[in-house]
């Protein structure tokens, strides 16, 4: 029995190692460009959103506006007062 164990135990291993040298070879680099694929096309959109938050946020040169956040947190362009340039007096 104890060489029976010992055969089994061998075959287990080699099979073992052959499986694992097929996923590393074929599975692994398929499993990483998937990855790679993914993580690019995520950050394409995380550029995206940032160039078009860039440019709504352009505005006129001189030009001053206050938002207010509501309480719900969403940002509202409301006209709450008038910008006035001042000078220190001394």
């Amino acid at each position: 029995m104890g060489l029976v164990g010992f055969v089994r135990t061998l075959l287990f291993i080699i099979a073992f190692y052959y499986i694992f040298k097929f996923i590393g070879r074929y599975v692994m680099p398929y499993l990483v460009a998937k990855g790679l694929n993914k993580m690019t096309s995520r950050m394409a959109d995380q550029q995206r959103k940032q160039q078009n938050f860039a440019e709504q946020k352009k505005r006129e040169e001189g030009k001053v506006t206050i938002q207010a956040t509501s309480k719900k947190g969403k940002k509202t362009d409301a006209d709450l007062g008038d910008y006035v340039d001042y000078e220190e007096v001394k």
